[in-house]
Formats: structure tokens, sequence, C-alpha cells
């Protein structure tokens, strides 16, 4: 289930990438360059500790991520060659691969203290193990959590690098709390992975008491429907030969 925020700009952008690709590319050739452009965004990253200019190459690389990854599948569907079992391997394992090490790269910049790109680390890994769940209890491979999913992740990223670069240097939004003396400085990227991170922990948990109910509720449901029938008052406990 994909109903992310930019889905409908997404959607389109990548079926007319796919059906103008071609046919030479396949889908395992946009899955690696999907992860080359997420060594390239952590690079970036990394790199701008000692160059803040270092983040053109962390938004290049979060494009070309976005490119991978999303178009992998499109290309797929688009041409009929998908192969279910392998092509879910593969995405998400590259994914889970990618993510780790944009957020870590995110912690060893500039932009974000350690500490606090773990948290949204940590966020994310919460979300894509429910994912998974989910698709082995309920068949639903769930994408996106209340308009919000790895494309949107990938666009915040992006305009906070080109914010920061058109500043030249990290927005420190510790003035805009009144307690911000004792914060220390909080930058632009440290508020949004706070709080987008809280919220996502409230919102799995919301869903996993919903999904619980539910499932909890089939199930009684089958239990009930394959109990046998009680035996009547004064009915044989064998049936005569």
């Amino acid at each position: 289930m994909n109903d992310g925020a930019l889905g409908p700009i997404e959607r389109p952008a990548l079926a007319w990438m796919a059906e103008r690709l071609s046919t030479r590319i396949l889908p395992d050739h946009l899955t690696a360059l999907g992860l080359a452009g997420a060594l390239a965004a952590s690079a970036g990253y990394v790199a701008s500790r000692w160059s803040i200019h270092w983040l053109w190459l962390a938004c290049a690389g979060l494009l070309l991520n976005w490119i991978g990854d999303s178009l992998d599948g499109t290309v797929a569907r688009l041409r009929r060659i998908e192969r279910p079992r392998y092509g879910f391997f593969v995405d998400h394992t590259s994914d889970l691969f990618a993510q780790a090490m944009i957020f870590l790269a995110l912690g060893l910049s500039p932009c974000a203290h350690f500490a606090v790109a773990g948290i949204g680390l940590i966020a994310f890994l919460m979300a894509f193990v429910y994912s998974l769940i989910c698709a082995k209890v309920s068949d639903t491979l769930r994408i996106t959590y209340f308009g919000f999913g790895p494309t949107e992740i990938r666009a915040l990223l992006i305009a906070g690098n080109l914010l920061t670069l058109w500043r030249g240097a990290v927005l420190d939004v510790s003035p805009w709390f009144a307690s911000g003396a004792h914060l220390g400085s909080v930058s632009l990227y440290e508020l949004f992975i706070v709080v987008i991170s809280a919220i996502m922990l409230v919102a799995l948990m919301m869903l996993a008491l919903s999904e619980r109910r539910a499932l909890a509720g089939e199930e009684a449901g089958r239990a009930g429907a394959a109990r046998p029938e009680p035996l009547a008052t004064g009915q044989a406990l064998l049936s005569p030969e």
C-alpha cells in the first residue's frame, strides 16, 4: 500500500520514465543504481563535515536512490517480468542497507547529532519491521503511514540540504523555543527527525492495536465456525450400527 503525500506526482513520473527506459536496463540495474545513490548520499553527508557544498552530492545521491528504488518495481510490472519472491527480497534488503547508510551518515554530518540520527533510524526500522509483520499476517505490504514514506523522507532531506546550501550553514532552530538556551544547538534536521519519529511511534502503536483487534475477531470467528455442535440431551454418543 503506497498512499504517500507525493504519490499523485510520483506515480505518473515513474510511469513516464519506465515507458521511455531502454529495454537493456533491467530492474536489477535500477536496484543497483538505488544502492549507488545511497552510497553517494552517504558520502556527501560525511564529506559535508569539511565543506557544506558536499551536500550537493547528497542531493544527487538521494535523487538517484529514489529513481533506482522506485523505478525497479514499476519497470518489472510494465514489462511483466515480475519475480515476486526474488523482487521482494532484493528490494527490501537494498532498502534496509540504503536507509541505514543514509541515516548513519547524516549522524556523522554537521546536519544532525549522531544520537538524533539514530532515533530516526530506529523509527525507520520499526516501521520497516512492522510492514513485514503485516505482510505476513494480512498479505498487505504497507509502504507509507498516514501519507509519509521513503519518498517523503528523501524529499525532506533534499529540501533541508537545499536550504542549508542557500543559507551557507545549518539552520539552528533552538531560538524558536522558550527553553532554547537549555537545549543547546538544535538543527532543522533534528527537529524534523524527532517530530516525525514521535508521530511514527504513536501511529505504529495505534495501528498495532487496531490490527490486533481485527485479527482477534477474525480468528475467534473461525474458531467458532470450526467448533462441533454440542450433542442434544439424550442423544446417543454412538450411532447404531
